[in-house]
């Protein structure tokens, strides 16, 4: 399957979420009004796809353009430093760890709202009528 297939909305959102976003943030960047979408995007085989191509490819960067690019912090090393930071132990505030485990908690969609709020529920209110 090829990546020419996504949308273009799709491709910027695979590239938010490759950068280190989470997954709300990455579809609010990448222009879809509802943050939670982002879940569903994940789900989607050419999306998983998409995004495994293109950690493999920066994976596969010549070693000059990665001392470069050593100037920011790529999303896997943000990640390790935020696990880091939120096991601390007793060296590392209560505080500072509980915003480590918030941000990881929030990359990883942790807490977003339910599906529920786009499902409606229909009540039908038939008692006391008579049939026939």
């Amino acid at each position: 399957m090829s990546h020419e297939t996504l949308s273009e909305k799709e491709k910027e959102f695979c590239r938010a979420y490759a950068k280190g976003m989470a997954v709300t943030e990455a579809a609010k960047a990448a222009g879809y009004a509802n943050g939670s979408y982002g879940k569903q995007l994940l789900q989607k085989e050419k999306i998983r796809i998409f995004l495994a191509e293109m950690e493999k490819k920066a994976s596969g960067v010549p070693s000059e353009q990665k001392k470069e690019e050593g100037k920011i912090a790529p999303g896997d090393e943000i990640l390790a430093f935020l696990t880091e930071t939120m096991r601390g132990g007793e060296e590392t505030d209560i505080k500072t760890r509980m915003r480590a485990a918030e941000l990881l908690g929030r990359r990883n969609g942790a807490f977003a709202k339910e599906e529920a709020e786009n499902s409606r529920v229909i009540i039908i209110d038939d008692i006391g009528r008579e049939e026939g």
